[in-house]
């Protein structure tokens, strides 16, 4: 499933309709660490092992709700959400540890 670009008017409606949220935050000025980690994030999206999940991503520029998520700007922010409940936040920027969050959200019941 292709990543999704969501809002801040959006996105709590998008975590509420879907039972497994994944959630990337970024910013203009994240520099070569999200700008490299953008075709990881879709890839991800596109494996049938996550088939369950809807993948979003959200400019903190654009957004003031999202940009007080942020608090380190040169990385970017994951957040999961089960049946509309935050589960863990956290900066991610590699593979393995998008997977290690995307398998949490896969285990939970």
């Amino acid at each position: 499933m292709p990543v999704i670009e969501t809002s801040d008017s959006f996105l709590f409606l998008q975590v509420a309709e879907h039972d497994r949220v994944i959630l990337k935050y970024h910013t203009d000025d994240c520099g070569s660490a999200c700008k490299d980690f953008i075709p990881v994030f879709e890839n991800l999206s596109n494996d049938p092992t996550y088939k369950e999940i809807i993948f979003l991503v959200i400019d903190a520029d654009d957004n003031p709700m999202a940009k007080r998520r942020i608090l380190d700007k040169h990385q970017p922010v994951i957040t999961i959400y089960y049946k509309g409940k935050l589960l863990d936040s956290r900066h991610a920027s590699s593979k393995e540890g998008v997977q290690e969050l995307l398998e949490e959200l896969l285990k939970t019941s």
